[in-house]
């Protein structure tokens, strides 16, 4: 989203919603990223600056990054240590078991199809939110599908699903576990914070992951090659704040969290699918990194061993009656754009 773009609707909002506010407030925002990660600058930081600006300055936001409150971002929201706060639910996977549709392999190609298809199950009234949020008292304000992962390797440059045959990858949920054993993997659980050393010390041989995560860990000084073409599936995050802290909300406080919510989503996908390429680019012009597309016939080969993941996913959630299959038929029902 363009600066101009974005100073044209923080006008707009300020035009509607300012003369209402007049009590100055302070919210806590807490999230687990590094202080400059793109999922902050191009997410965090876009809502809380237009909510600033739409209410006057009247609202103020105290930013606690790095998991400063606390690693359990949805004990920091139940606990009221922070008012927004940034979820991974692949980190929580036994609270948002149906969540993890988003995340199975070929569902979308682009960070904003795959935020649109998500925002759609996560809003009011959305399949996710009826049957995952509400009871876990939290309102989304908006939603992010980080780019779609490739397999990204330490050592071994794989050139065929041949070359999957155990290797340690790095995944983060049930999603990713069972696509990285369809491609004849080993599934290691780590979290972003945990890989520069685990893949340093030889405990994984890379991870799937997306290009735009590379640079904020400094991971492109510990691997050293990447594969892309299938549709791997990716992550998933929710900014959110509880339904409790939402519902105290005055309704123009409410329209200005929404429309700032809007606006940051749309420039968090884009940033995600901009960062993923230009990122690419840079580690393989100065890092030496080695980025190659599968031919489409190999391409092939590899959806085709990921076609049962996602049945089997439904299947097993249907069988501890957490309807699966009606997730995924949300999922795929639900619109890739905004």
């Amino acid at each position: 989203m363009s600066h101009k773009c974005f100073g044209f609707m923080v006008a707009a909002m300020m035009s509607v919603s300012a003369p209402a506010m007049a009590q100055e407030t302070t919210f806590k925002f807490a999230h687990f990223l590094p202080a400059s990660h793109l999922m902050w600058e191009e997410g965090g930081r876009i809502f809380t600056d237009a909510v600033v600006e739409a209410s006057g300055g009247t609202v103020k936001w105290n930013v606690y990054p790095a998991a400063q409150l606390g690693k359990d971002s949805l004990a920091v929201l139940s606990s009221n240590l922070a008012d927004v706060s940034l979820i991974a639910p692949s980190y929580a996977q036994e609270k948002f078991p149906l969540s993890a549709v988003v995340e199975l392999p070929g569902g979308y190609s682009t960070s904003c199809e795959g935020t649109a298809k998500f925002w759609h199950l996560s809003q009011p009234g959305g399949f996710l939110a009826q049957e995952e949020f509400d009871a876990l008292d939290i309102h989304p304000l908006f939603v992010l599908t980080l780019s779609p992962y490739k397999v990204m390797t330490s050592q071994k440059q794989v050139e065929r699903l041949e070359d999957m045959a155990g290797l340690k990858l790095r995944v983060t949920g049930e999603a990713m576990d069972k696509t990285v054993r369809a491609l004849g993997g080993v599934p290691v659980r780590i979290q972003s914070s945990e890989m520069y050393d685990s893949i340093s010390r030889g405990t994984v041989d890379g991870a799937l992951y997306p290009f735009g995560g590379v640079t904020p860990y400094k991971l492109e000084e510990v691997l050293h090659n990447a594969v892309g073409g299938p549709r791997l599936g990716s992550g998933i995050v929710i900014y959110a704040m509880s339904k409790k802290g939402w519902d105290r909300l005055p309704e123009d406080m409410k329209a200005i969290f929404t429309e700032a919510a809007a606006m940051a989503q749309e420039a968090a996908c884009a940033a995600q699918d901009r960062e993923d390429s230009q990122i690419r680019d840079q580690i393989v012009a100065d890092a030496g990194f080695k980025a190659v597309d599968l031919p489409a016939e190999e391409s092939a080969r590899w959806d085709a061993a990921l076609e049962p993941v996602v049945q089997d996913w439904a299947a097993r959630m249907d069988a501890q009656g957490k309807k699966g299959s009606q997730a995924l038929e949300a999922y795929r029902a639900a619109s890739p754009e905004f």
